[in-house]
């Protein structure tokens, strides 16, 4: 009989398997003890991270299945200027449908009030794609009645309904014209597509030109929708073919093409943007747990010491050691992990339910199985980085060390160390390149693995600081300080967790601390927006002829103190030093400008308040090629300089000018500000508008009897009153403030569970110190004075060293990530600091009157 050489060593191994599950087994039927915090640790992180992802997928997955009816058609067309007529005749040609949507802002007036909204003029087409839903119930063109029915009917968002008390048929007025509200606009197909800052109100094409609102230089948004009949198979081709022949008839129009596959550029961003942060939250959250893992189990092998003595004196070889509790440890951690992907699959569907109120689509409800499945694999990895330190620790100690003292943790040798270095190494490579996996800048999440690895690492230089200071200065202080000298001698003692806990306390701190500060940043920078010079309203769209009554109205009030007036066109990027505008490598920060329509105006002279940061102004009597004055922000993400020239879109023609200056815009003094200048000339008998702005002042009463004495005179003009405009830019930060700090206190859980993980795995030892000093004759008094100074100086340290921490991230993010002044909130770091104190000091008392106990027991089980 032949026999097989590799049978023995593998029937070995799987005898040595089988024994080690046996003896797995056997040992889990006592409980699990607390191996509870390791699991809570693993399901937080593991449901954070595959949560948000899920979220995340469900609705882009939405995104995808309504793409048409999200861009309201196969093809949109969007200018500020009109299209010319036979653009509607070409591409009805090559057989498809159009309808033409403009968008402007305007004031709605009614008996209630007044109201900035957002004037949608549709067409009898509209819309090609989708359902817009009403109420009551009804088609479209029947609820905006046929051209001629006088007065013209009007649909509102329910926003204004409810703000004006608007009942229906309740006569308004928009502009010029006359209408009744005919009812509710509560969802249209393509409100996804545009961002807009006012409710929105709709009303047929005809009506609009009734309102006399399309006057030359007006600031319309025109949007000309386009679908392709036949089958749905070749239908992206199909309409790309169609935008490229339209681009080929129609060359340098300055218009934006957008299909299918960009129906929802904003909302997919700030989709990406919000998952992002909430992605990196939950990622936090596991490398955190990964901590509570690691003390978690090193509290679970130090429980099982007896059995580990027992084992290896009964001549268990380490291998078989490590791999009975590995099994162990294995499963449960299996259970935390599987714990936290059912709640990624669960919590995604019951977030769009919440949300579906706020969503301009219907999100996928298909379970997010991929999101749940990497999250499962980060918690492995983390897991399995965490464990590997405390098991090689376990299996390396001999028996004999074992029986001696069971509760102390001794270092690794060479070898030890090298294989747990190894392996943690490739776990580390691992969840580094898992990580990039999780979507958006893999760069990004590099740097933000990177800055954690980099705070753990000063938390733990920061505990051994401490620990080393004690040690140093304990030999100095007198026997007469006993208590206090005691509770310091607490740090330097053998095996003392000083690190762990500082790592453990102070790592939850400094996500808090760096959350607080950046919230505190943005609220900061919000409340600077509204400086001492700041106008009181913008008004917009007046026409040259009506520039001269304006004046006069604006003089006649009582509370205007300054008005400043500038003409006003709306242009679009084209090129930038030869490179098409799409192509232009700009910085994440300046890409906005590249995209969409934007203000422009013509100076002879230097605006008030300019500040030059490189070249000349052009002389005020220059009359030759058009010049331009740019932010120089905007240059520099751009890469232009003085003599670069860019090519502008205005008013449907492309005109190069070239870069004469670059200016300091100081956008937060809410002036008037514009990013792009240009010297008169060329431009100067282009059909424009005015942009005024009126400082008056602040009061309430007033300023509304100024609003009411220039729009009642001069019903196409719309102003904006600047405080009601930040009052809801407050109210938007602030939802988002509270948002954020809910989202982060899933820091402060997984720091909350470290810190308890840490604190049972030194629990035998502090049980056997408080024993060791009531047969000493210590009271419960001087016992608890000796916690508290523990305690209170971990804190502190804990809290000095997240500070620091937390101000240090919290500023690389405001300056390099949004982008914003620096500004810390002291009051926050205070707070922070404060909050670290009362925590420990909390704790302490907690360790304290537990460890007391225990040890009154185990000094009594001694003494009978």
């Amino acid at each position: 009989m032949i026999r097989d050489p590799d049978r023995k060593p593998v029937a070995a191994m799987l005898a040595t398997l089988r024994l080690a599950a046996r003896l797995a087994l056997r040992d889990l039927r006592g409980g699990i003890g607390g191996m509870r915090i390791v699991l809570a640790c693993l399901a937080l992180g593991v449901a954070a991270i595959g949560a948000v992802g899920g979220l995340q997928g469900m609705i882009h997955d939405g995104i995808a299945g309504q793409q048409r009816s999200l861009l309201g058609g196969d093809l949109s067309i969007e200018s500020s200027d009109p299209f010319p007529a036979e653009l509607a005749t070409f591409v009805t040609a090559h057989g498809a449908r159009v309808s033409e949507i403009l968008r402007m802002r305007s004031m709605l007036y009614a008996p209630g009030g007044r109201m900035l909204v957002e004037l949608q003029a549709v067409d009898a087409a509209y819309p090609l794609v989708g359902t817009v839903t009403i109420t009551p119930p009804g088609p479209l063109d029947r609820a905006l009645a046929a051209p001629g029915t006088v007065p013209a009917a009007l649909l509102a968002d329910p926003l204004v309904i409810a703000r004006l008390g608007l009942a229906p048929g309740a006569a308004v007025r928009v502009g010029s014209a006359q209408f009744r509200m005919a009812g509710t606009l509560a969802h249209t197909p393509d409100s996804a597509t545009t961002v807009v800052l006012a409710p929105a109100v709709m009303i047929a094409r005809p009506a609009l030109d009734a309102a006399g609102l399309l006057q030359p230089g007006a600031l319309v948004n025109r949007a000309l929708r386009i679908a392709l009949d036949g089958p749905d198979q070749g239908r992206a081709a199909r309409a790309q073919a169609l935008a490229g022949a339209i681009a080929a008839r129609f060359p340098d129009q300055g218009w934006r093409i957008r299909g299918t596959a960009d129906a929802a550029p904003a909302l997919t961003r700030t989709i990406d943007q919000i998952a992002r942060f909430l992605r990196l939250i939950g990622l936090t959250a596991l490398l955190l747990g990964g901590l509570g893992v690691s003390a978690g189990v090193t509290s679970w092998l130090e429980g099982r010491g007896g059995t580990i003595a027992i084992l290896r004196c009964l001549g268990a070889p380490s291998t078989l050691v490590s791999l009975t509790f590995g099994l162990q440890i294995a499963v449960l951690c299996i259970l935390g992990i599987g714990g936290g992907m059912v709640l990624a699959l669960l919590l995604p569907p019951l977030a769009v339910h919440a949300l579906s109120g706020l969503l301009p689509l219907t999100a996928t409800l298909a379970p997010p199985v991929r999101p749940a499945l990497l999250a499962g694999l980060f918690g492995v990895l983390v897991a399995l980085l965490s464990v590997i330190l405390p098991l090689t620790r376990a299996s390396a100690i001999p028996p004999a060390a074992l029986f001696h003292d069971q509760g102390r943790q001794r270092p690794l040798g060479r070898s030890g160390r090298l294989r747990a270095g190894l392996a943690m190494a490739a776990c580390a490579i691992l969840l580094g390149g898992l990580a990039g996996l999780l979507g958006g800048d893999r760069l990004f999440v590099a740097g933000f693995l990177a800055i954690a690895l980099a705070a753990g690492g000063v938390l733990a230089l920061a505990g051994g600081a401490l620990r080393r200071v004690m040690a140093a200065l304990l030999p100095r202080m007198g026997t007469d300080r006993g208590v206090l000298r005691l509770g310091l001698a607490l740090f330097a003692r053998p095996g003392a967790p000083t690190a762990r806990l500082v790592v453990a306390l102070g790592a939850g701190l400094t996500g808090m601390a760096t959350i607080t500060l950046v919230e505190g940043a943005i609220m900061a920078q919000l409340r600077d927006q509204m400086p001492r010079n700041a106008p009181a309203f913008y008004f917009v769209d007046i026409q040259p002829a009506d520039l001269d009554r304006f004046d006069t109205l604006a003089r006649s009030q009582p509370s205007v103190r300054a008005i400043q007036q500038v003409p006003s066109m709306r242009t679009r990027i084209v090129a930038v030093n030869g490179v098409p505008a799409e192509r232009v490598a700009a910085t994440p920060q300046t890409q906005w400008a590249l995209r969409g329509d934007h203000g422009l105006t013509l100076s002879a002279m230097p605006p008030p308040g300019t500040q030059l940061a490189e070249g000349t102004w052009w002389p005020a009597d220059y009359d030759g090629p058009p010049l331009l004055s740019l932010d120089a922000g905007l240059a520099q993400g751009w890469g232009v300089r003085i003599g670069s020239v860019i090519r502008l879109n205005v008013l449907g023609r492309s005109i190069d000018v070239r870069v004469a200056n670059l200016r300091r815009v100081a956008w937060r003094s809410l002036q008037l500000n514009f990013a792009f200048v240009v010297s008169p000339g060329l431009l100067s008998h282009a059909p424009h508008t005015f942009v005024a702005t009126l400082a008056t002042d602040g009061r309430a009463d007033r300023d509304a009897a100024v609003l009411a004495a220039i729009t009642d005179a001069l019903p196409g003009v719309t102003g904006i009153r600047v405080a009601d405009v930040l009052a809801e830019l407050g109210t938007l930060v602030g939802r988002l403030a509270a948002a954020l700090t809910a989202a982060s206190s899933i820091i402060l859980m997984s720091g909350g569970l470290v810190l308890a993980a840490t604190l049972a795995a030194g629990w035998r030892q502090r049980v056997t110190t408080a024993a060791t000093l009531r047969a000493l004759g210590a009271d419960s008094g001087q016992i608890r004075t000796i916690w508290l100074v523990e305690f209170t100086l971990l804190g502190f340290t804990a809290g000095l060293a997240a500070t620091i921490l937390g101000t240090l991230i919290a500023w690389l993010v405001t300056r390099t990530v949004l982008q914003m002044p620096w500004t810390a909130d002291w009051t926050a770091l205070i707070g922070t600091m404060a909050g670290t104190l009362l925590v420990t000091t909390l704790c302490g008392m907690v360790v304290w009157r537990r460890t007391l106990r225990q040890a009154v027991r185990s000094t009594r089980g001694r003494s009978t």
